[in-house]
């Protein structure tokens, strides 16, 4: 899946990464003094969360685009952080180089997911942990969800279409994850469920962000809309009016699989 402008990026999907990365963190045992790897990095959520949370904890994002790695950078400027370009496949580290390694919600972007976890545990230090985690896409995601079932009711036939041509492997579970973490050789391997809510002051505010089509999924969203002038907009506000405060703010709960283990 190709992802692009990385502003555009942030303000969609950024914003819920950076409210998941904490108790990611708290999950994954991040300690103070630790040298952590974050796979996958995007525009810096993890990383800022990691020199946030502990004050001498250093990072070195990874991240396949080019201009997320110039992003990041930009949104990171922490002598504590650093990024560079390259694939989860062929970490360009030495073994035993982190303290831990970690990927936030970038899993299912890997081409090779088992590849990418093996690696990560090649260059964490003996007893160091991996841990990775990933949204539940099935049930857990009502801010997607929602914009699903608004666009199957303004346009069937587009969604029906868009599906088949973007056929997937089914969505992993809490026990693919397990079998996954335990196949690349990690001991103490360990999953949970992770919860959080996102606060929109807004409709406008949970809308306008798929406007910047900033992955194909929104991309599809703002087209569409066109298409319908603007009743994707309309109908999808409507379904979500029944959970609107009286000042227009609501909130949306969301759900990620997380699993960690130990490299060995």
């Amino acid at each position: 899946m190709s992802y692009s402008n990385p502003g555009a990026y942030d303000r969609f999907m950024g914003r819920w990464s950076a409210r998941l990365a904490p108790p990611f963190l708290r999950f994954a045992e991040l300690r103070d003094g630790q040298q952590v790897l974050d796979v996958g990095s995007g525009t810096g959520s993890l990383s800022r969360a990691v020199v946030s949370s502990a004050a001498t904890a250093k990072v070195a994002g990874l991240d396949p685009a080019p201009d997320y790695v110039a992003f990041a950078r930009e949104a990171v400027p922490n002598p504590r952080a650093g990024f560079q370009v390259g694939i989860a496949e062929l970490l360009p580290f030495a073994n035993r180089s982190f303290d831990t390694a970690l990927a936030l919600l970038v899993l299912q972007e890997f081409t090779d997911a088992r590849q990418a976890v093996s690696e990560m545990a090649r260059v964490t230090r003996k007893g160091g942990i991996v841990a990775a985690c990933q949204w539940d896409f099935e049930d857990g995601l009502p801010m997607l969800s929602l914009l699903w079932q608004a666009a199957e009711a303004v346009a069937p036939g587009a969604v029906a279409k868009r599906r088949q041509e973007n056929q997937t492997s089914r969505t992993a579970t809490l026990a693919d994850l397990d079998a996954l973490w335990r196949s690349s050789r990690l001991c103490e391997v360990t999953t949970a469920t992770l919860e959080i809510a996102m606060h929109y002051t807004s409709f406008e505010d949970y809308w306008r962000p798929f406007l910047g089509g900033a992955t194909p999924m929104s991309a599809f969203a703002s087209a569409l809309n066109t298409q319908t002038r603007g009743g994707l907009a309309r109908v999808l506000q409507d379904m979500i009016r029944s959970v609107m405060q009286p000042d227009g703010s609501f909130v949306l709960p969301a759900r990620a699989w997380a699993v960690k283990g130990r490299s060995q």
